[in-house]
């Protein structure tokens, strides 16, 4: 045997692929975790967003009624008329009346 050559048979090649394709695996979950988790953040934004918007509206909507009533409060009528429906007063010489409502 003495002009021939036995070889070896490569034990790393198929270890070294092992390694590549649990490298590979690893990267490719930790992707994917990455992404949910973004992605859930992002939906989580955009409901608090729905949410202030949806707020902000209805603020938006009580300032208005607000800005409507103090222009009404420089008025003697309206103040006269809340006076008595509110505090129950009546002018010298009137009868209170109490109609339920």
């Amino acid at each position: 045997m003495k002009g021939k050559v036995v070889k070896c048979p490569r034990r790393g090649r198929g270890l070294g692929r092992k390694i590549v394709a649990g490298l590979f695996l690893c990267f490719l979950v930790a992707g994917v975790c990455l992404y949910l988790g973004q992605t859930m953040a992002f939906q989580e934004a955009r409901k608090e967003l729905l949410r202030l918007e949806s707020q902000r509206d209805m603020l938006k909507k009580k300032s208005d009624l607000l800005k409507e009533e103090s222009l009404l409060l420089h008025d003697h009528e309206y103040i006269e008329m809340q006076a008595r429906k509110q505090l129950g007063m009546v002018r010298p010489g009137e009868i209170l009346f109490f109609v339920g409502e």
